[in-house]
């Protein structure tokens, strides 16, 4: 059994560790996942700001400068293969303002490159651009609408962390670059850092002339989190869920075998102590089945007193132990009467019964007459269980004192002082439970059930009073008991 509870043990704690490690691994690539979803927003954030910026570029006309452009295809034949086409465009920008020239707008692309060959002048500038093997999208002429908005109003890097902080985002870092060759496409790079995870953006604002600009944007966790929050909440709860109910099993085992070794303990306690009344009284069964030591009276008085006394140990056992089995402490049955304290203190002392081999002194420090109400059977039983316990936790010399007193005509008060091996901190607050025995007496193999203080405390709760324990290792113990009156 302890085997199999030991193997179980084992596989709960391996499932446990498996679904969390399964768990854990379903959430981290739900997070790239919903963190890919994120990146992917980020930049369908930044072309939109770039085709804006743009536009707001375009609409911004300028009179002084016009702008002609002449286009041509070429093909060069290559023996067996198909031609390379290439497109070339000669742009020619004219400051109008400087040059003196009506309707410029209207005139000839001809007539300006006549004018720039035969008087090159700084109004008209020159743009030749040969591009060969170009992709199909964006197109040569989508690079030429952003030659021309860029030579007409210049790129700007404030424009862009304006309209990126409209939409609630803020830069890390913006700056241009220019290209070794024509870049036609934005580019994406995904820095997933553990601790500073960004994009960057590589978006070609002027084609031609090979500039670009890189956004890099932080990636903020909280709209990450917030996205799957959901499924995380949900995924904590389960695991606590399915944990909580695998720790319960296994408490709910160690409960059981705890319970099965109380009742395993318990049964083997309680067939010593009937072991010796039994055994006394088929020792008196066998003297009085004999005449002649029956003729002998003093003999027999003795026998038959003892006799007496071991039934009245047994009627005690079960009454204790019926006792304990009620649920209620007001199940127990009470006989109320009015009796003299310090009297019944007496009788219990003295037929208190004392182990060999230890020497035991009883102080009973008040002498007045206290006449109190309660029931005297189960008062008996209390204070017969408080010696006993300080006499069986206790070294070779025993010395106890006891105390009463009234408390305003309103309670008792019962104290019961020991020097016995006394209780640790820790013990204390469970000294008044069922079956508990602290590791220090089971230690010193000293027998019992542990069930004395928890009568106790049972039957003083049933007179609705209190019981309380002040104790020190090494020192001794005081139990002070208080009876309503």
């Amino acid at each position: 059994m302890e085997k199999r509870i030991k193997i179980l043990h084992g596989l709960t704690i391996g499932a446990i560790l498996a679904f969390c490690t399964m768990q854990g691994y379903w959430l981290y690539h739900r997070y790239l996942y919903t963190l890919e979803i994120h990146e992917n927003e980020l930049y369908e954030t930044v072309l939109e700001v770039m085709q804006e910026e743009r536009e707001i570029r375009k609409l911004k006309k300028r009179t002084d400068i016009n702008i002609l452009t002449n286009t041509r295809i070429t093909a060069s034949a290559q023996s067996g293969k198909a031609g390379i086409l290439s497109t070339v465009f000669d742009i020619y920008a004219v400051d109008s303002s400087k040059l003196a020239l009506e309707n410029i707008s209207k005139r000839d692309i001809k007539d300006i490159i006549s004018m720039y060959e035969t008087a090159p002048t700084e109004d008209i500038t020159h743009y030749h651009f040969d591009i060969t093997n170009h992709p199909k999208y964006p197109n040569e002429y989508d690079a030429l609408e952003r030659f021309i908005i860029d030579f007409r109003n210049p790129f700007e890097i404030a424009r862009i962390d304006s309209l990126l902080n409209e939409r609630g985002i803020t830069a890390k870092a913006i700056h241009v670059e220019r290209a070794d060759s024509m870049v036609w496409l934005p580019l994406r790079f995904n820095h997933t850092s553990t601790f500073d995870p960004h994009i960057t953006v590589s978006y070609p604002y002027d084609i031609f002339e090979k500039e670009m600009v890189n956004i890099t944007l932080p990636i903020e966790l909280s709209p990450v989190l917030s996205n799957m929050m959901n499924l995380l909440l949900l995924s904590i709860v389960l695991s606590v869920f399915l944990i909580g109910c695998l720790v319960a099993q296994i408490a709910t085992i160690r409960k059981q075998r705890k319970v099965e070794e109380l009742r395993k303990d318990f049964i083997h306690t309680m067939i010593h102590e009937l072991k010796r009344p039994i055994s006394t009284l088929k020792m008196c069964i066998s003297f009085m089945r004999n005449d002649k030591l029956m003729e002998d009276q003093e003999s027999k008085e003795a026998v038959l007193a003892d006799s007496r006394h071991e039934l009245n140990n047994l009627s005690s056992y079960f009454s204790k132990l019926r006792d304990l089995t009620f649920n209620d402490v007001t199940e127990i049955p009470l006989t109320l009467s009015a009796f003299d304290l310090r009297s019944t203190l007496t009788d219990c002392i003295e037929k208190l019964t004392i182990p060999s081999g230890k020497s035991v002194t009883i102080h009973l420090l008040s002498d007045a007459k206290l006449m109190v109400t309660a029931d005297k059977m189960h008062l008996s039983h209390i204070i017969n269980n408080l010696l006993e316990n300080a006499i069986k936790y206790s070294g070779e010399k025993v010395e106890i004192k006891i105390s009463y007193s009234e408390n305003n005509h309103e309670s008792i008060i019962i104290t019961v002082q020991d020097n016995g091996f006394g209780i640790s901190k820790s013990d204390r607050k469970y000294v008044f439970d069922k079956f508990f025995r602290s590791p220090s007496i089971t230690n010193r193999k000293i027998p019992g059930m542990g069930l004395g203080l928890a009568y106790v405390r049972q039957l003083v709760m049933a007179h609705k009073g209190s019981i309380e324990v002040e104790s020190e290792e090494g020192v001794g113990s005081v139990f002070t008991i208080k009876l309503p009156q």
